[in-house]
C-alpha cells in the first residue's frame, strides 16, 4: 500500500504485516512516513538542555528541562512525587463541542511536570532520563552507572568520561559502542577487550593501537604484534601532547574509512533490517535495539515484542504504537513517558496506570478521561464518542501535533537525528528554542594557552573558565573530571560537552537504510571467481568509502 506523506509529501510504503498490525491494536493507517512519525516523536524528548529555574511549588532553585519561560507549572523531583498535590484534581469533563486535541493541550498546562526525569540516584542530581546511578554527572538515558560523566546511554559501568552507547565498562574514554572493556580510549564497536587506543571493532584483545577487526590480539599496532617495549614507546608517544592525540584521531578516522565493515553492526538477529542490533528477530527499521520480536520502526528499545513506531522503549512492552518512552506497558498508544501502564491511549508522564484517555501525570488509577474517574461503562462509552469524533477531525491514530512538544524542535533527539533549520522546523509545525543556554566570553584562559599535558596542570584550572573551539562557549573543568584525565594521562578537552558529544554521534551511522549489494571479489571466499551476490539493506550509503560486506564474507574475512 503507497501513501503520501502529510509532512514532508514523500510516498512511503504501507507494507501488509504494517496493516495487520494496525488491525490488531485497533487504529487506521499512518498518514505520516517513518522518518515524519520519528520527527514527532523525538520532539518530545529533551535529554540534555537543561535550564536553572525554581520549582513552582516548594520555590527552591532547581535545573529543570523547561526554561522559566516556559508555560508550564514544573515541579522538582520531590514534590512532584510528594502528597502535597494530587493530578486527579485538575481533572475535567469531555466537552463534545470542543476538539479533544484542544482540551487535552489545555490540561496540559495547568497539569505540573517533572523538571526532571531521574530515579533511586544518588549524589547525581544532573542526570535526566537516568536511574540507579551514583557519583554520576551529566549522564542521560542511563542506568546503573558509577562515578561516569558526560555520557549518553550508558549501562552499568564505573569510571567512564564522554561515551555513549556502551556497557558493563570500566575507566573508558571517548568510546562508542563498546561492551566488557576495561581502560579503553578512542575506540569504536569493541567488545571484551582490555587497554585500547584507537580501536575498532575488536573482540578478546589488549594493548592495541590503530587495530580494527581484530580478534585476540596483543601488544599490537595496526594489527601487526610488536613487543610490549615498542607497544608503550607508541602509547607514550600519542599521549604526549593534545597536539598528538588530535592527529592520531585523523589517522584513526582514515583507517576506519577504508577497513571492511559488516553491513550492520547485528549479532544473533533474523529477518531484522536496521543497525546496532542484538537478538531481534522479525522487524524493519530497528535501531540500537536489543531482544525484540515482531517489532518494526523502533529506536533505543529492549525486550519488547509485537509493537511499532517507538522510542526509548524498555523492558516488556506489549502491542504498543506510536509511543516515546516506556517501560513494561501493553496495548498503549500515542503516548509519552508512561510506565506500568495497560490500554492508555494519548497520555503523558502516567504510572501505574489502566483503561485512560487523555491523562497527565497520573499515578496511580484506572478508567480515567482527561485524568477524571468514571465507571468501566462510563468510560468506554465516552472513550468510543471520543474516538469517533478524532476519526471524524481525522487527529485519530497520529501521535500529539508538534505544537504539543514541550520543548523547542532544536532541544531535542530530533534535532540530532533528524536536523532542521528554525524555518524548516516552524514551517512543519514544531515549536524552536531561542532562549540560549550557557555562558559566553567570560573565559579566564583562551584555548591556545591551555597546556599541551596533564602534567603541566595544577587544581588552580578549576577556578578558570574555559571557551569551546568549535561553539565558544564557556565550560569549567570539575574536581572528578581532572582527576580522571589525570588517572588517565589524558589532557584537558578544548570543547565543552555538547560539542564533544555531537563529535561522539557523527562517528556512528544514521538511522537510514540503503539497499546495496556485497563489494566483496575475494576468490577464497564462498563466491569464487565471481563478486557475492547478496544483497542488503544497511546504514552505510553509497558514496562512503568503507568495504561493505554481508554477514558471511565479513565471518570469513575477519575470524
Amino acid at each position: 500500500m503507497q501513501k503520501n506523506c502529510k509532512t514532508c509529501k514523500k510516498d512511503f510504503e504501507i507494507r501488509k504485516e504494517d496493516l495487520i498490525f494496525y488491525e490488531q491494536v485497533k487504529t487506521i493507517p499512518p498518514s505520516h512516513c517513518p522518518d515524519c512519525r520519528a520527527m514527532r516523536r523525538l520532539a518530545f524528548r529533551n535529554e540534555r538542555t537543561f535550564y536553572k529555574r525554581a520549582c513552582d511549588l516548594c520555590k527552591k532553585d532547581i535545573i529543570s528541562l523547561y526554561s522559566n519561560k516556559s508555560p508550564y507549572t514544573i515541579y522538582c523531583h520531590e514534590c512532584w512525587w510528594s502528597d502535597k498535590w494530587d493530578p486527579k484534581d485538575f481533572g475535567k469533563d469531555y466537552n463534545p463541542n470542543q476538539s479533544f486535541l484542544e482540551q487535552y493541550s489545555e490540561l496540559q498546562k495547568k497539569v505540573p511536570r517533572l523538571a526532571l526525569m531521574m530515579l533511586n540516584s544518588v549524589r547525581s542530581e544532573y542526570t535526566n532520563g537516568a536511574s540507579d546511578n551514583k557519583d554520576c554527572y551529566l549522564i542521560f538515558a542511563a542506568e546503573y552507572n558509577e562515578d561516569c560523566m558526560y555520557s549518553r546511554l550508558i549501562q552499568k559501568c564505573k569510571g567512564c568520561v564522554d561515551c555513549a552507547f556502551i556497557h558493563q565498562s570500566e575507566l573508558c574514554y571517548e568510546c562508542i559502542d563498546t561492551r566488557e572493556c576495561f581502560k579503553c580510549m578512542y575506540c569504536e564497536q569493541c567488545q571484551s577487550s582490555t587497554d585500547l587506543i584507537f580501536c575498532y571493532n575488536m573482540r578478546n584483545s589488549t594493548n592495541c593501537i590503530f587495530c580494527v577487526n581484530g580478534r585476540n590480539l596483543s601488544n599490537a599496532i595496526l594489527n601487526v604484534k610488536y613487543s610490549k617495549e615498542e607497544y608503550e614507546k607508541k602509547k607514550k608517544e600519542i599521549f604526549s601532547s593534545y597536539e598528538n592525540i588530535e592527529a592520531a584521531k585523523k589517522e584513526f578516522a582514515a583507517l576506519k574509512s577504508t577497513t571492511i565493515v559488516k553491513y550492520a553492526s547485528a549479532t544473533k538477529c533474523n529477518n531484522v533490517t536496521g543497525d546496532y542490533l542484538h537478538n531481534c528477530y522479525d522487524g524493519v527499521r530497528v535501531f540500537d535495539t536489543t531482544g525484540t520480536k515482531n517489532c518494526s520502526y523502533l529506536a533505543d528499545a529492549e525486550e519488547s515484542i509485537d509493537s511499532m513506531d517507538c522510542n526509548n522503549f524498555y523492558y516488556k512492552n506489549e502491542l504498543c504504537y506510536n509511543i516515546m518512552g516506556a517501560l513494561q506497558c501493553s496495548k498503549s498508544h500515542n503516548c509519552a513517558y508512561i510506565f506500568y501502564c495497560n490500554e492508555v491511549a494519548y497520555s503523558e508522564n502516567c504510572h501505574n496506570l489502566s483503561n485512560a484517555f487523555g491523562c497527565i501525570a497520573i499515578r496511580k488509577g484506572n478508567y480515567m478521561i482527561l485524568n477524571k474517574e468514571y465507571s468501566k461503562e462510563e468510560y468506554q462509552k465516552l472513550k468510543e464518542q471520543i474516538q469517533k469524533q478524532m476519526l471524524e477531525e481525522k487527529t485519530y491514530g497520529e501521535f500529539f501535533p508538534p505544537t504539543f512538544s514541550p520543548f523547542g524542535y532544536n532541544e531535542t533527539l530530533a534535532q540530532e537525528y533528524l536536523p532542521m533549520t528554525e524555518q524548516e522546523a516552524k514551517e512543519k509545525g514544531f515549536n524552536w528554542q531561542n532562549q540560549a543556554t550557557g555562558t559566553y566570553d567570560k573565559e579566564t584562559i583562551k584555548e591556545e594557552n591551555i597546556p599541551e599535558t596533564i602534567e603541566e596542570i595544577g587544581e588552580e584550572i578549576l577556578n578558570e573558565i574555559l571557551i569551546c573551539k568549535d561553539c565558544k562557549k564557556n565550560f569549567r573543568i570539575t574536581k572528578s573530571e581532572l582527576d580522571f584525565y589525570k588517572r588517565m594521562n589524558l589532557p584537558l578537552p578544548h570543547k565543552d560537552f555538547e560539542c564533544r558529544h555531537q563529535d561522539r554521534m557523527s562517528k556512528r551511522n544514521p538511522r537510514q537504510l540503503w539497499h546495496r549489494s556485497c563489494m566483496c571479489k575475494l576468490k577464497n571466499h564462498q563466491h569464487a571467481d565471481t563478486k557475492c551476490p547478496n544483497e542488503f539493506e544497511t546504514s552505510y550509503s553509497p558514496d562512503r568509502k568503507e568495504m561493505v560486506y554481508c554477514e558471511k564474507c565479513y565471518q570469513q574475512e575477519v575470524s
